[in-house]
């Protein structure tokens, strides 16, 4: 079924009232059909709402000699194909669900070991496994805080969690981002020194040195994503909005004005 949306007629509390009444119909059948019966209703009550703010701001428009906000009888409005706004079908979201969540169980799994190996086996607790554990520790929290609710919005394609957890994912993501690629560089550097410079820095690699250096990639990270959550970014569009959404661009845009 289509989406009918008129793009700033919806406001995100009506959209939100919309989901809440048309998940409690899909629950209450149970089993697929009640999936596709409550995705069916929410269709047509979107569609509804916003085929009826629609041309109550064609009707303002009109009253007013076409000079209103709305949707004016000479504009189109837009048409969203799929299950979901985002315009994926279910086989789709299901085939990327399955696919994505095995990814993210290998991920933390994965690192969750590596985390635990370092940390508990005497023969591996050198310095330069530490570097390795700090990488782990960035992937294992990407995988298990940040993937999933990304999953959620892209497959979606909207935000629902909130805007206080839009600010917080989206700085955890950079933060996340940012120190496992410093990490890698590290990693890179300390394999070098040790090859190129092999006695030197062998002997001033000391314990301290090396976690100086860790937390130097850490903080650097923090830098980048902190500033977004003290305010410095670009404001989100209040009252009306077609779905409401959550992007990095935001805290990025507010970094470079």
């Amino acid at each position: 079924m289509d989406f009918v949306s008129s793009p700033g007629n919806i406001t995100q509390e009506d959209f939100l009232a919309i989901v809440g009444a048309n998940g409690s119909y899909g629950g209450a059948g149970g089993g697929v059909g009640a999936g596709i019966g409550g995705t069916a209703m929410f269709n047509d009550s979107l569609a509804a709402a916003a085929a009826a703010a629609a041309a109550a701001a064609a009707g303002a428009s009109a009253g007013t000699g076409g000079t209103g906000n709305g949707v004016g009888p000479g504009e189109n409005l837009t048409i969203l194909h799929g299950a979901y706004p985002s315009g994926y079908t279910l086989p789709h979201i299901i085939i990327a669900s399955i696919i994505v969540t095995i990814l993210m169980i290998v991920i933390v799994v994965g690192n969750m070991l590596v985390i635990i190996a370092i940390a508990t086996e005497k023969t591996l607790k050198n310095i330069q496994n530490w570097f390795i554990a700090s990488l782990a520790v960035a992937d294992f929290f990407l995988g298990l805080v940040i993937m999933p609710f990304s999953l959620a919005n892209e497959l979606m394609g909207y935000w629902i969690f909130g805007n206080w957890w839009c600010d917080v994912h989206s700085a955890m993501d950079v933060l996340l981002c940012t120190s496992s690629i410093m990490n890698l560089c590290l990693i890179s550097l300390d394999r070098y020194w040790s090859i190129t410079k092999a006695i030197e820095y062998l002997k001033s690699r000391t314990p301290a040195r090396a976690a100086f250096m860790i937390a130097a990639v850490w903080i650097m990270s923090a830098l980048v994503c902190i500033p977004p959550l003290l305010g410095w970014k670009a404001q989100r569009p209040e009252g009306h909005v077609e779905l409401p959404q959550c992007q990095r661009q935001q805290a990025i845009q507010g970094i470079q004005k």
